[in-house]
């Protein structure tokens, strides 16, 4: 992989993870927008300071579809290839999406669970974990309590939250995760009617479309971003025109503002398939920025740091929203410090301080969790006796962190 487009990959993975956690620590400390504008009179509520804060700290939906297109890109289009060219190996496969999902997984919801018990027998003055929020949080839309069950464990274990059961908790983001996990299935159905021998073909396509019709609509109808990636993977790999990058990262950006400009708008949050437009779109165009990052001839700058930041970024998704929960719980009840509050000098250091606790908190965790991968990922290799991939996909490399 070109170092320009190594890096851009680097670069998108650990700030889209930086943007999920900035935006649910906001809809925890500060009020949202409107609130915080009229609370601040004529002058704050054009502040072009309160503006870009409440902007930057919004983009966490448009960092999970360039989630989604980067997962595609580095686990669809890298397979695809693989297979197309040796054969398709289920068993290699199934090593490498397991290993790599349940190795933070499986700490993930028991620390998870272990936090909010903490939070809910501790530090629940609030009530925020055994009644709605007031105002509606996007992230807590459920009662807490009422989803810390066995149940719900299993659930989410089994990749079920959002088809059969809710999120366990707190951690309304691993909603995500369970649809990532169904776009590995179906691919690896789909791609390997694509690549088999012709007699097995029909089966397999068969088998990809009868779990693409069991599955909800939205998750599927969101897979489409996802092949995004696959689709994009190949473009770079062929001899096809690519944008030039001031053109290919103008245009995402510009797609990047124009999709949080327009959250809020009812005719557009109402309706499912314009809402899908909106993220298609916002895929089309940071696929556009990746084919125009594999022009670039050189990393871009602070290559070491993107690496290093982005080598956490799965397990800081994972773990980052109960350790914030109890964080902001702990210091409405310790300190008197409400939730959504106004966005002065105290809440924003407030917000600071939360963000930096939980980036450090998550990169501890990652070095008991996702930097055993490859380890976790050999031994099922071992006891699957699938064909090594190391050869094709180092163990270190930006694929194998998707």
């Amino acid at each position: 992989m070109k170092p320009g487009l190594s890096t851009f990959l680097d670069l998108s993975r650990w700030f889209a993870a930086l943007l999920v956690v900035v935006n649910h620590a906001r809809a925890l400390v500060l009020a949202d927008f409107a609130a915080a504008s009229a609370s601040s009179g004529p002058a704050g509520a054009h502040g072009p300071l309160l503006r870009a804060l409440y902007f930057f700290t919004g983009l966490g939906h448009e960092a999970v579809v360039i989630f989604f297109v980067i997962s595609g890109f580095l686990v669809g289009g890298s397979t695809l290839q693989r297979w197309q060219q040796r054969g398709p190996d289920l068993r290699a496969y199934t090593s490498a999406r397991a290993s790599r999902i349940y190795t933070t997984l499986i700490p993930a919801l028991i620390v998870g669970i272990a936090l909010d018990t903490v939070g809910l027998r501790w530090f629940n003055a609030s009530g925020i974990y055994t009644t709605l929020p007031e105002p509606p949080n996007a992230t807590i839309n459920y009662v807490i309590a009422s989803t810390m069950n066995l149940p719900t464990f299993l659930g989410n274990l089994f990749m079920m939250q959002g088809v059969l059961t809710q999120t366990l908790g707190s951690n309304g983001p691993l909603w995500s995760l369970a649809c990532e996990w169904w776009y590995y299935c179906v691919f690896a159905l789909g791609a390997y009617a694509l690549t088999s021998a012709r007699g097995r073909r029909l089966g397999w396509a068969a088998a990809a479309c009868a779990l693409a019709v069991l599955l909800p609509f939205s998750i599927m109808l969101w897979g489409i971003v996802w092949l995004i990636g696959v689709l994009t993977f190949r473009w770079v790999r062929s001899s096809a025109w690519r944008p030039h990058p001031v053109v290919g990262f103008a245009l995402f950006g510009f797609a990047l503002a124009a999709s949080r400009l327009t959250h809020g708008i009812s005719a557009i949050e109402t309706h499912l398939l314009a809402a899908f437009a909106r993220d298609f779109l916002l895929g089309i165009a940071y696929a556009a920025a990746l084919a125009s990052a594999s022009r670039l001839a050189r990393g871009l700058p602070f290559a070491a740091w993107h690496k290093q930041l982005a080598e956490f970024s799965y397990t800081t998704y994972l773990f980052h929203f109960p350790a914030l929960l109890l964080i902001c719980a702990a210091a409405a009840q310790s300190f008197g410090l409400p939730f959504a509050q106004r966005p002065d000098a105290r809440a924003i250091v407030l917000f600071a301080v939360a963000v930096a606790l939980v980036y450090a908190y998550c990169y501890a965790v990652s070095l008991l969790t996702e930097r055993h991968t490859p380890r976790v990922r050999h031994a099922l290799d071992t006891l699957l006796r699938a064909r090594p991939a190391l050869q094709v996909e180092p163990s270190r490399s930006p694929a194998s962190e998707a």
